[in-house]
């Protein structure tokens, strides 16, 4: 348990300032990209029975032959018939908790500690959300890889120290990356990429910048695809040397999210015999999260407790992909 103490604060009694709080430097671009989006059917079962919900499809038409007519009374046509498969997603149940002794607040004067957990809880609870979507796009990525690789596309050395220039980041990579998805290639529209990563974009001056025309921001693209950088990407050692860097691209709504109404969301408790009587305030959030990359089935395979860390939602034997490759709007890109 960790509880704000004096000890933990910044005080000078002579000459105070109030308190500045530190910008995180840590930002959640996936739902302003349009990557993440709320799904509707997510969104329906995230408060209903079970931790697991099954979204069924129809699968696509065989699209691989047709019949040949014929004037033959005697020959008759064989009718195809449609499939069906199911998607299922995970439910989670996440919360987090603040404390600090009153006696802080009572001594700071104006400056209250629980005020300013409180400032900062919503991005917190913001980066916790990006961590979860980079942890299922390792897990979509892990579970690739372990299997028939067709959604990446890999130039990357093992030693990395000592890669070429034609093994680090490239245009013609990222046209590689981006046939993998086939003649669907123009469903991706973003590009998340490591810091490591944009550094060699910039110097390459690939970088073009639009302006975004409600809030003037501007926003960085590279050939057209709306740029993410990511600081949480897989970074993977190299056999020998070096590191290996996963540039990832995503379609519109690759990421299928849900937010539930988790029982008593905001809650404060105050232990007023704690600090020897001068009390201690508790500040508890919770949440109840549905993540889900369009076109998989979670397994459940390897989780411990109630509810999948994101560790676990990062493993690929918790994934199973249902669509075919082309119809996953994400693609991976392999380099140093």
């Amino acid at each position: 348990m960790a509880t704000v103490r004096l000890s933990d604060v910044q005080f000078d009694p002579d000459v105070y300032l109030s308190y500045v709080l530190q910008e995180r430097p840590d930002r959640n671009a996936y739902t302003q990209s349009g990557v993440a989006v709320t799904n509707g059917a997510l969104q329906s079962r995230v408060n209903g029975d079970g931790d697991t919900t099954t979204i069924p499809h129809w699968n696509f038409l065989d699209a691989s032959g047709e019949n040949i007519s014929s004037d033959d009374p005697a020959a008759f046509a064989t009718p195809d018939k449609i499939g069906t498969g199911k998607q299922v997603a995970r439910r989670l149940h996440l919360n987090n908790a603040w404390q600090s002794a009153n006696l802080v607040s009572s001594t700071l004067g104006s400056e209250d500690p629980m005020q300013a957990i409180a400032s900062q809880t919503a991005d917190y609870w913001r980066q916790r959300f990006a961590a979860r979507i980079q942890a299922l796009t390792l897990g979509v990525f892990n579970e690739n890889a372990a299997g028939t690789g067709d959604m990446i596309f890999d130039i990357a050395n093992e030693d990395g120290a000592n890669a070429t220039a034609d093994e680090k980041w490239t245009y013609d990579g990222f046209v590689d990356a981006l046939a993998t998805m086939g003649e669907n290639s123009e469903r991706l529209a973003a590009l998340a990429v490591h810091p490591d990563t944009m550094a060699q974009i910039r110097k390459a001056e690939r970088i073009e910048y639009i302006q975004d025309s409600e809030t003037g921001i501007l926003i960085p693209t590279y050939n057209g695809y709306r740029l993410i950088e990511d600081k949480k990407l897989p970074v993977i050692a190299g056999g020998t040397s070096g590191f290996k860097f996963v540039s990832v691209l995503y379609g519109q709504g690759a990421i299928g999210y849900a937010d539930g109404a988790a029982a008593r969301p905001v809650a404060t408790e105050y232990d007023e015999l704690a600090g020897n009587g001068a009390g201690i305030e508790t500040l508890v959030e919770r949440k109840q999260w549905m993540f889900h990359p369009e076109g998989y089935r979670w397994t459940e395979t390897n989780v411990v407790d109630g509810s999948p860390t994101v560790a676990e939602f990062a493993d690929a034997a918790n994934w199973q992909r249902q669509f075919e490759r082309e119809n996953v709007r994400m693609a991976f890109f392999v380099h140093n």
